[in-house]
């Protein structure tokens, strides 16, 4: 009886240890992960994407595409940019009150009145016999920046446009009453596409002198 407990009980044993080899051999339920798809592979390796700034060319055309566009919201105004003196209702002595006496002052009969420059501001006022100022034009450095292609781009076919003494002007209406002049260096075969000179905005109602029967300025 001893003898048969005891190899009932070895038998045990081993089945005990066979089992437990078998459960130890077998595969794990879990699996392991799959390996990254191609797409994650190149999410994972691409850089991060990058702004790309605008080019500077593109910058400045920008700029110069706004100013314009301000240049020509002023003169319907009767403005010019960096003048708080509209033509029209000004008359010079408003403009000497502010900014005091004039650099020079000179008759120019071509253009039917005196002109007053001032050279600080860039600035010249045209202005009748009855001192009201019918024509304000800047020297802005900022204009030097402006070609011919760019004002005709943004402005369109000018409705004035002529060539005389090496430059060439181009004329636009500006509101109802007020005329906006563009100044270039006259184009020529090594330089098509100049930079504006200066540019004016024109009263032409106040160039009339009727007591001379002169019917004034167009342009």
């Amino acid at each position: 009886m001893i003898t048969t407990i005891k190899k009932k009980a070895v038998m045990g044993v081993i089945a005990t240890l066979f089992l437990a080899l078998i459960g130890g051999c077998s595969p794990s339920s879990s699996e392991p992960p799959a390996p990254p798809s191609q797409a994650d592979s190149i999410s994972q390796t691409a850089p991060p994407s990058e702004t790309i700034p605008p080019s500077s060319s593109s910058q400045t055309t920008d700029a110069n595409q706004a100013l314009l566009v301000n240049m020509r919201q002023l003169a319907e105004q009767g403005k010019v940019i960096n003048s708080d003196f509209p033509v029209k209702s000004i008359v010079i002595e408003d403009v000497i009150e502010k900014w005091g006496k004039a650099d020079k002052t000179d008759w120019v009969a071509a253009a039917k009145g005196n002109y007053a420059t001032y050279s600080k501001h860039a600035i010249v006022f045209g202005f009748n016999k009855g001192s009201q100022i019918f024509e304000v034009r800047s020297f802005d450095k900022q204009l030097k920046n402006l070609s011919l292609a760019e004002t005709k781009e943004v402005y369109g076919t000018p409705a004035y446009d002529v060539k005389v003494n090496g430059e060439e002007i181009i004329g636009y209406t500006a509101g109802p009453e007020f005329k906006i002049e563009f100044v270039f260096p006259e184009p020529t075969n090594s330089n098509s596409n100049p930079m504006m000179d200066h540019y004016l905005v024109l009263y032409p109602r106040g160039t009339v002198n009727l007591m001379a029967d002169d019917p004034g300025r167009e342009w």
